[in-house]
C-alpha cells in the first residue's frame, strides 16, 4: 500500500500554494478519522493527499474513490485536483469522485435495477413528484387534499427488516381503496419509466447487498482507499451503509468532517460511528483570528479547543451583542453596518451577511423578517432553483470559476433532456440517458465539442436578447438531437431575469447602504444556507423554534456555563450558532432580545469578549 512521506507533502505544498503544520501533515500521512475546525483548511489538505496519492498510483483496474455529501464540497475537491497533472487523473476511470447519491445509484441501485429488467432515466425527487401528480386521478388528488397533501415527496420505497416496503403519502398502512391502488399504479409508471426517488436508491442498494454478497468484495477490489468529506452531515441510514461497505481491513477508509457543524440531519437520525465518536482534531483556523475563535469555541459542542493561527490581534475588540425589543429591532441591521464601515478594511472582498436560524414567515413567532420586514426565503441565492433553462444560464454568471458556471449550465441541459425523455444517440447505434458525463461522450462522438462550447460560451458572456435566445435553442437543440415536446416549451422559453446582474439590488434579500463614501452590500440569508462560507462580517439573529435559540444558550455564549446541553433542541441549537459565530473574518455580532439577556450585565460595557450595546434605553 502507497506510503506518504514529508517530501511527498512538500511537493504538494508547492502545488496548492500552502504550508502544512504537523497535525495536518499527520491526517495527509495517515487514514484515522479527522474533525477539523471551521476554516482549517479541509479541502486542501484532502486534495493535498489525493494529489499525492495520484502520483503514487499504478494499478491500471483499482482506483481511489472520494465521496462528498453535495455537489458544491465535490466540485470544490474537483477544482483543487485540476491545479495537478496527477491530481486530474482521478478524475477518470478506475477513479471516482461524487456525492454518496451519485455512488450509490452508479455501483449498487442501478446494477441491482438493471438485474431485474428495469431502467433508470432519473434520480430526482422533485421531477419524481412533478410527473407523478400529473399522472394521478382527480378523485385521488381530492382525498389527498382533504389530508392537506400538496404533493407526492416521500412516495419513495425504504428497506425495513429485509424488505422493500413502499410509503404511500396518506397511508400507514396497505389499503384497497381507489387512491391507495392510484397511487401505487403511479409509483409503479414512474418506475416502469425510469423514474425514482433519492431514497429509493438507497433501498435498492440495501436489498442488492443483502442477496448478493460478492458485490461488496467487488466494490472494496476496485477502491482499495477511499475518503469522505462532510461526514458529520451523512444520516444515519448512510452511514450503516458506508460501514457495510468500507468498514474492512482491505480498505483503507478515512472520513472528514466537522460534528460540531452537524446541522442537516434534522429530517433523520444522525450517523453514529462518525459524530458519535472520538476523532483526531484539527483546532487551528485560518479564517480568522483568536478574538473570534475565544467567541465561538465557547459553542463547541465537542470543546474542541478553537484557536486561530494568525498572530495579529486587535487592539480593542469590536464584536458586539445588541440589546434589543419589539419597538428596536428593525434598528439592528443598520447599527451593524456602521460598525463594518468601522472595521472591515476597504480592500475587502468577502460578503457580508446577516443570518438568522428561522426563515420562514410565521405571524407570531421571532424570525428573520422581524429584524429585516423585506426577507424572502424564497430568494435566497443558495437555494434558488431554476424553473427555466435561461436561468441557468444567469446563475451561471455567479461563478467565478469557469468549470462551476459550465457545471451549472449543463445541469440545465441534462434537466431539460430528462424531462422531455429524450435520448443521447451515438454514432453505433446505441442510446444512453442525458447526463453530465454521457453529454461530454457525446459531444465528443459526434465531434461537436467546439460548437457546442461556442454556444455555450456566448450565452454565458453576452447580454442575451430574445431573438439570440431562441437562434441558440435551435442549434442546441440540433447540437444534442433534443426532443421539446410542447408542454416543455415554456422552459426553453426567452425571459429577461433581473437575478442575471451580479450587482442586482432589488432582491428583498439584500440590502445596500453607503457609508462614508463606501457601498456596503449586505444579505440577509438562513444559517444552514451559510454553511462553509467565509464572511467579513456576520451579525447572528435570535430566532425561535419552539425556543429562542440565543436567548437559550446566552450562559454558553458569555462562558458562564461549560457543561454539554442535555436537551434536543439546544444542542441543535449550540450546533446552528457554531456554525454561524464561526463564519466571519473581522467582525461577529449578535442581537437578543433584552428580556433573555442577563440583568447583571446589562449596563456593562464590555463582558466575556463582547462589546454590549443596549439599543433599547432612550439614547439609542
Amino acid at each position: 500500500m502507497i506510503e506518504i512521506n514529508d517530501s511527498d507533502i512538500l511537493e504538494a505544498e508547492s502545488i496548492l500554494k500552502v504550508d502544512f503544520d504537523s497535525i495536518r501533515r499527520q491526517a495527509i500521512k495517515n487514514f484515522d478519522d479527522i474533525q477539523a475546525c471551521p476554516g482549517s483548511g479541509k479541502t486542501t489538505m484532502v486534495a493535498a493527499k489525493l494529489i499525492i496519492l495520484a502520483k503514487k498510483w499504478s494499478r491500471p483496474y483499482q482506483g481511489i474513490c472520494v465521496l462528498t455529501h453535495t455537489n458544491v464540497a465535490k466540485n470544490e475537491i474537483i477544482e483543487r485536483l485540476r491545479q495537478s497533472p496527477d491530481g486530474e487523473t482521478l478524475l477518470s476511470y478506475p477513479h471516482f469522485i461524487g456525492t454518496i447519491q451519485e455512488f450509490v445509484n452508479k455501483f449498487l441501485a442501478i446494477p441491482y435495477l438493471r438485474s431485474i429488467g428495469g431502467q433508470v432515466n432519473t434520480v430526482d425527487d422533485e421531477i419524481c413528484t412533478s410527473k407523478g401528480w400529473h399522472y394521478l386521478k382527480y378523485a385521488t388528488k381530492g382525498f389527498l387534499a382533504r389530508k392537506h397533501i400538496t404533493s407526492l415527496y416521500g412516495m419513495e420505497y425504504k428497506f425495513e427488516n429485509d424488505i422493500l416496503e413502499l410509503k404511500v403519502p396518506g397511508f400507514s398502512k396497505k389499503s384497497s381503496s381507489d387512491s391507495y391502488m392510484d397511487l401505487v399504479s403511479v409509483k409503479k409508471k414512474l418506475m416502469n419509466d425510469g423514474y425514482f426517488y433519492y431514497c429509493d436508491m438507497y433501498a435498492f442498494a440495501r436489498k442488492y447487498l443483502l442477496h448478493n454478497t460478492e458485490v461488496k468484495n467487488a466494490v472494496r477490489s476496485r477502491f482499495p482507499i477511499v475518503l469522505i468529506d462532510e461526514m458529520q452531515d451523512t444520516q444515519k441510514f448512510q452511514d450503516e451503509l458506508l460501514n457495510e461497505m468500507f468498514s474492512t481491513e482491505s480498505v483503507r477508509f478515512q472520513r472528514f468532517g466537522d460534528p460540531d457543524q452537524a446541522i442537516y440531519s434534522s429530517d433523520g437520525e444522525e450517523n453514529q460511528t462518525y459524530n458519535k465518536t472520538h476523532l483526531n482534531k484539527i483546532e487551528s483556523s485560518h479564517r480568522f483570528d483568536d478574538s473570534i475563535a475565544l467567541l465561538a469555541k465557547k459553542l463547541s459542542f465537542n470543546k474542541i479547543n478553537l484557536h486561530s493561527t494568525c498572530m495579529d490581534l486587535p487592539e480593542k475588540s469590536t464584536h458586539t451583542i445588541f440589546l434589543v425589543n419589539d419597538a428596536t429591532r428593525c434598528k439592528v441591521v443598520n447599527e451593524f453596518i456602521i460598525l463594518c464601515a468601522k472595521v472591515i478594511p476597504e480592500q475587502n472582498t468577502k460578503p457580508i451577511k446577516v443570518v438568522g436560524a428561522v426563515g420562514i414567515r410565521k405571524e407570531d413567532g421571532l424570525t428573520i423578517r422581524s429584524y429585516v420586514a423585506s426577507y424572502d426565503k424564497d430568494h435566497s441565492s443558495n437555494t434558488y432553483k431554476p424553473q427555466k433553462l435561461i436561468h441557468y444560464f444567469y446563475e451561471s454568471r455567479r461563478f467565478e470559476s469557469i468549470y462551476q458556471a459550465y457545471r451549472m449550465i449543463l445541469e440545465g441541459i441534462v434537466k431539460l433532456g430528462q424531462i422531455s425523455n429524450s435520448e443521447l444517440i451515438f454514432s453505433d447505434g446505441s442510446k444512453r440517458r442525458y447526463s453530465d458525463s454521457n453529454i461530454r461522450s457525446y459531444l465528443k462522438d459526434i465531434d461537436q465539442q467546439v460548437k457546442f462550447n461556442t454556444i455555450v460560451k456566448s450565452l454565458m458572456t453576452a447580454k442575451i436578447e430574445i431573438e439570440v435566445w431562441n437562434e441558440k435553442i435551435i442549434e442546441l437543440k440540433s447540437c444534442l438531437n433534443l426532443n421539446v415536446p410542447v408542454h416543455l416549451l415554456d422552459f426553453v422559453s426567452f425571459e429577461d431575469v433581473h437575478a442575471s446582474d451580479e450587482n442586482n439590488n432589488e432582491s428583498p434579500n439584500k440590502l445596500t447602504t453607503e457609508i462614508n463614501g463606501r457601498n456596503f452590500e449586505i444579505e440577509v440569508a438562513t444559517i444552514h444556507s451559510v454553511k462553509g462560507e467565509t464572511h467579513a462580517a456576520t451579525l447572528v439573529l435570535e430566532t425561535k423554534n419552539h425556543e429562542f435559540d440565543v436567548g437559550g444558550l446566552m450562559e454558553y455564549i458569555l462562558g458562564d456555563n461549560d457543561v454539554k446541553p442535555t436537551g434536543v433542541r439546544k444542542q441543535k441549537f449550540m450546533k446552528q450558532l457554531y456554525v454561524a459565530f464561526s463564519r466571519p473574518r473581522y467582525l461577529l455580532c449578535v442581537a437578543v432580545d433584552i428580556s433573555r439577556f442577563p440583568e447583571k450585565h446589562i449596563n456593562r460595557n464590555e463582558y466575556a469578549g463582547w462589546n454590549i450595546v443596549d439599543l433599547t434605553s432612550e439614547s439609542n
